[in-house]
């Protein structure tokens, strides 16, 4: 047999019969299998918003002997009785560690932050359902627990305990993945579900370990002892194993720069042995993990940095083996006449209603509106893993038959699916906006509110209509910029522009700079002499960096830190927005403030938008960076969903900065080692004179780029600008007339020749000039290819535009520079 087995297929071997000698090949076609149909379903149910749980366990039910378990032998080949001893202890090591992220996951600060909310709303959602539970499972036992455990049934008391917790228990980690989702951790209802959670999470699994352990007690003085021995275990681990942890991890710098492998050894055995010795007392081992959980350090970037090294293998692997197992053992079959269907659907409508009845009025008790605290009742009802877990600890210790498992399993899924749905319609984006500005003070609760798709529409009274561009006296209100921040690299591009848009310090005749046009440096020595105006301007600018939120329990914890100002990874520690607006505190006449989000990426835009609305923005300015060769695709499909949702919803302009560098010298000195600072600083190489080349042609979009540059950038004595145009009307003729003389020493204006047939490639060959002889901005339109295309003889002569271009999302004119090589900064202007 051995000889076989180690010739393989070609000597025999069956992979799919169990041997006990050599297990590996069978568990590895069951963990294919289990992950990729939970994987595959959970591609449908996300875009219902459900959690991978509820995947996970249906994957496991048709997997079971509901529905594939009918198909001849397929359970005795796939899943032989005598295989699951391996699935369940693999399994159940998973389980434990997951059950350690949930206890880092806790946040005993936030607790203690809303004690009086918090502890209300859970003791109230847990006391109802409990004592509901309690009377259910009267029935329950007589009926079910009996006659389906003939051989060892528990007393009633017990059995009562056990269904009073399973009742009582909130799901705190789907929980928090719902809030995160539907957008509500920073809102009065996030806070309070959060923190009440947290504390329902903390009773519940001391409820469900008490159970176990007298219901592993064969009498009351062993049942006395084990719950001693367990209060003993946790005071050690409190007094003695936490501070020798927190003084291990700073000693080795673990709090500071993630924890070191040494680090890694010493959490995980932390781990194992308090899972070890929780078990070997009689109380389950899962509780050994949740209390290793609590104990580690949470200050800093530790805890973070534990759960990014370990929740993949979690939760990818170990967890979805865990709840297929919960379908496995699921036998719907079993739910066969209607007095268990009534049962079913009697304790389906217990769990819901008693929780939302329960959280509804602890929430309104503690001064929330009606509709926010049947929010609060409703998330309250969430179920999800942690049901879950509770069943199959019940089922393993013999207090729930596979009936009454199965009736809690259709629960705990209905409990689940439904919170998404109805916490959607109870608690809306409108409803949501409509709160924070009646708690604001903006409006009167009873005013009509109209609830639309994006932030209404407000007419902009600080510019000049677009038709032209003219001179205008009046001071300027000051300029409110809101830059979306995504890498460093793209901090040095961002500055560059932002310091032209600061009106230079005063200086008198005499002190004025020579800066003149480049064509006419050398032919005159003409001082310019048109004066610095609007001296009283102002720039206002506020920093978004944007993290994506991903499922990670890591994403989470980052989440709910960045509100924490002594934790790295809160939003002053942030080195992004510590560089960017460390730069800005050098500039005068400019205030700079950021803030930082962690949310979904395709929920960028309509983010960046709604806040730009908030803070009554001018615009919008989108960093699209490039600094080394491995970036030549950098015209992602991200960022092109990010700069379209931004057109389609922002009521203000928008400005994409298409950072290409400089100069080769500065893109080679990159491409050796992809260093940011190294980045940064390769960006002087001009000081503080800038060239700027504007293609113009008359629309919409080239009048507002024009109108700004006139009014925030040509007063800069330190800009040049080269303005070529082609066939425009008279008042675009009129304005750049006037701009040019106003101007005249610094600004040159150019016809474009009609003789010209294909004006993409003169306009990439002028580009490239500038680039190389001064330029170092390039400033188009949007609709800039309106014009360009009215001037090409054929729509062929224009360049191919390679796979990496963005898609036409910032013009066909961008596109032809971009594909055509054109190095420098692309500014696109795209008008509201």
């Amino acid at each position: 047999m051995t000889a076989s087995n180690q010739a393989g297929v070609f000597g025999g071997l069956n992979p799919t019969a169990y041997n006990a000698s050599n297990p590996l090949p069978l568990f590895i076609i069951q963990v294919v299998i289990i992950v990729v149909i939970c994987r595959l379903l959970h591609y449908p149910l996300s875009l219902l918003r459900q959690p991978r749980v509820i995947a996970e366990v249906i994957g496991g039910v048709l997997l079971g002997p509901s529905v594939m378990g009918h198909i001849p032998n397929f359970n005795n080949t796939i899943f032989p009785s005598a295989s699951m001893p391996l699935i369940t202890l693999v399994a159940n090591i998973g389980l434990v560690f997951f059950l350690f992220l949930v206890g880092l996951e806790v946040d005993i600060s936030l607790v203690l932050k809303n004690l009086r909310t918090a502890g209300s709303v859970a003791l109230a959602s847990m006391a109802l359902p409990f004592g509901l539970g309690v009377a259910v499972s009267y029935g329950l036992y007589r009926t079910y627990h009996v006659a389906d455990n003939v051989t060892s049934p528990v007393s009633f008391g017990l059995y009562a305990l056990f269904i009073g917790v399973a009742m009582a228990i909130t799901a705190f980690p789907v929980l928090a993945r719902i809030l995160t989702e539907l957008k509500l951790l920073s809102t009065n209802v996030g806070t309070v579900v959060l923190s009440a959670g947290v504390s329902n999470d903390i009773v519940g699994w001391v409820l469900l370990a008490l159970t176990v352990a007298l219901v592993n007690a064969s009498s009351g003085i062993v049942a006395l002892w084990v719950v001693l021995v367990s209060c003993g275990w946790i005071i050690f681990l409190l007094l003695i194993v936490k501070p020798i942890f927190r003084y291990a991890a700073r000693r080795s710098g673990s709090l500071d720069t993630g924890p070191t492998q040494f680090m890694m050894v010493f959490t995980f055995v932390v781990v194992l042995v308090s899972a070890f010795f929780t078990s070997i007392i009689g109380v389950h081992p899962i509780f050994g993990g949740f209390l290793a959980g609590i104990v580690v350090p949470h200050e800093r970037v530790f805890a973070v940095g534990v759960t990014e090294k370990i929740e993949d293998i979690i939760s990818l692997l170990f967890l979805p083996l865990y709840f297929a197992l919960s379908g496995l053992q699921t036998n719907l079959g079993l739910l066969d006449n209607g007095i268990t269907w009534g049962y079913t659907i009697a304790i389906i409508v217990i769990a819901m209603v008693t929780k939302i009845t329960a959280g509804t009025l602890a929430a309104k008790v503690n001064g929330l509106l009606w509709r926010e605290s049947l929010t609060v009742g409703t998330l309250m009802s969430c179920k999800g893993l942690v049901e879950l877990i509770v069943l199959n600890v019940g089922l393993q210790a013999g207090i729930l038959s596979q009936r009454v498992f199965t009736m809690f399993v259709v629960m705990a899924l209905a409990c689940t699916f439904l919170t998404t749905p109805l916490t959607t319609l109870l608690y809306p984006a409108w409803y949501q906006k409509k709160v924070a500005l009646w708690r604001r003070g903006d409006i009167n609760w009873n005013d009509p509110f109209v609830d639309v798709p994006t932030v209404p529409y407000r007419a902009d009274t600080r510019r000049p209509s677009a038709e032209t561009v003219r001179e205008d006296t009046a001071p300027l209100a000051p300029l409110k910029v809101l830059v979306m921040l995504t890498r460093l690299e793209s901090i040095s591009g961002i500055t560059v522009f932002l310091r032209l848009l600061i009106p230079n310090r005063g200086y008198t005749s005499s002190e004025q700079a020579q800066t003149i046009h480049p064509s006419r440096r050398g032919a005159s020595e003409k001082a310019d002499s048109i004066s610095i105006a609007r001296q009283s301007d102002a720039l206002m600018i506020h920093g978004l960096k944007l993290e994506e939120l991903t499922d990670r329990t890591s994403a989470l914890m980052r989440a709910s830190s960045i509100e924490d100002e002594d934790n790295p990874l809160s939003l002053r520690k942030d080195p992004i927005l510590q560089s960017f607006v460390s730069v800005g505190k050098f500039w005068d006449r400019s205030r700079i403030t950021g803030a930082k989000a962690i949310i979904p990426d395709h929920e960028f835009a309509e983010y960046t938008a709604s806040k730009a609305a908030d803070l009554d923005s001018d615009m919008v300015v989108v960093p699209w960076t490039v600094t080394n060769a491995a970036d030549s695709d950098f015209l992602t499909s991200k960022m092109v969903r990010i700069v379209k949702g931004l057109y389609e919803s922002a009521t203000c302009d928008v400005v994409v900065l298409l950072d290409r560098g400089f100069d080769d010298a500065a893109v080679e000195h990159v491409n050796e080692g992809n260093n940011a600072a190294n980045w940064m600083f390769t960006r002087g190489g001009r000081g503080e004179r800038h060239h700027i080349l504007f293609p113009f042609f008359g629309n919409k979009d080239d009048l507002e780029a024009l109108k700004f540059l006139k009014e925030r950038v040509f007063g800069n004595k330190d800009v040049t600008a080269t303005i070529v145009h082609g066939s425009i009307d008279t008042d675009s003729h009129d304005s750049l007339l006037s701009i040019t003389s106003a101007y005249s020493e610094r600004i040159l204006l150019e016809s474009i020749d009609s003789n010209v047939t294909d004006l993409s490639q003169y306009l990439l060959r002028k580009a490239k000039q500038e680039i190389q002889s001064s330029s170092d901005f390039i400033v188009l339109g949007r609709e800039a290819v309106g014009g360009a295309r009215t001037q090409s003889s054929s729509s062929s002569s224009l360049p191919v535009v390679v796979e990496s271009t963005p898609l036409n999302i910032l013009g066909d004119l961008a596109d032809r520079l971009v594909a055509g090589g054109v190095l420098g900064t692309i500014i696109v202007y795209r008008a509201k």
